[in-house]
């Protein structure tokens, strides 16, 4: 059984986090930072959680922020973004929501992985929500099969936690890539059970999506891992009802997907570290980057040595007003 979105969701947890800035408002699509208060300005708004929420680092840099730098450049459809450090994708599907054509970069595989599905609005939504349905099923039909309850169990009534079907554990050398004590057994004896019936079923369109589903809800429900804003272990969770996280996020995946407005701008991730950008893009093909470089240790100099990959590539690349 494949566990690969379990131990790579671990290192997307605890990539460096984005930063921000701040600026002004994007009359087209949402407000702009000018509309939003001050405790608000680097937070994800509720208007933007669509797509934007299927998966995300902790401190990314809100949509808002994009949509403000797309007012300044100037940008529309006949123009394309690049953003070096793409991250889980805000750029790239702020761009798609506008109807801008972007690319982006991102060395890390879970965090591509996320941007890569982010992009990817040709999967049905109503298909995907089917194939949640029964993916759900499957699970909870061997869960009980095995004596154990989707739901967790209040304290008074978990006894002395045994149960009658040996849980299931990670290779030795997948468990090192966990932080200690980030997930409970019985969680993740539920959650490898889910994904083996996910692996089962649906098309590999539908596999992704439930893929990154998974890792939203292990992050933010289902392990043990707290932000504050470092990430850390907290209380540690005996149970929790690993089918039913998922299954709210896979469905609000795919209703989102119904909802959303079909723009032909064309969107690229690829798997490429942004020192690398010469050799993946052809020169003069973005007209605008709107990133946020991570600085190692605080070193902005590392920022500054990006410009020259970056810049030779640019087709009139402009610097806002």
């Amino acid at each position: 059984m494949s566990a690969d979105v379990l131990t790579q969701t671990r290192s997307l947890a605890f990539d460096a986090p984005k930063t921000d800035s701040s600026a002004g408002a994007c009359e087209s699509a949402g407000p702009g930072v000018e509309d939003v208060g001050g405790a608000m300005r680097n937070k994800l708004l509720p208007d933007d959680r669509a797509v934007h929420d299927w998966y995300r680092f902790v401190l990314s840099f809100p949509p808002h922020l994009v949509r403000e730098y797309v007012k300044r450049f100037k940008l529309d459809g006949t123009h394309t973004v690049l953003d070096p450090f793409c991250g889980t994708g805000t750029t790239l599907v702020e761009c798609k929501k506008l109807g801008i054509g972007s690319v982006g970069l991102e060395p890390s595989p879970m965090a591509h992985f996320a941007s890569a599905v982010k992009v990817d609005w040709s999967v049905d939504g109503e298909a995907l929500g089917g194939y949640a349905d029964a993916v759900a099923a499957t699970a909870r039909q061997r869960l009980s099969e095995q004596g154990i309850a989707e739901h967790a169990q209040l304290p008074l009534f978990n006894g002395d936690q045994n149960h009658p079907h040996e849980l299931c554990g990670l290779p030795e050398e997948q468990a090192k890539l966990l932080l200690t004590g980030s997930i409970s057994p019985l969680p993740l004896h539920k959650a490898l059970v889910l994904l083996q019936a996910i692996d089962e079923r649906g098309s590999g369109a539908h596999r992704r999506f439930a893929r990154l589903g998974l890792a939203k809800a292990l992050v933010r429900s289902i392990g043990n891992l707290k932000f504050g804003p470092e990430v850390g272990v907290g209380k540690p969770k005996d149970d929790a009802p690993v089918v039913q996280a998922w299954h709210h996020c896979v469905t609000s995946m795919a209703r989102e997907l119904d909802a959303l407005s079909p723009t032909k701008a064309p969107t690229c991730v690829l798997q490429a570290d942004a020192r690398d950008v010469g050799t993946v893009l052809a020169p003069e093909t973005v007209d605008a980057v709107i990133t946020s470089p991570p600085y190692p240790n605080g070193d902005r100099r590392h920022g500054r040595q990006l410009r020259a990959p970056v810049l030779p590539l640019r087709r009139g690349l402009r610097a806002p007003p």
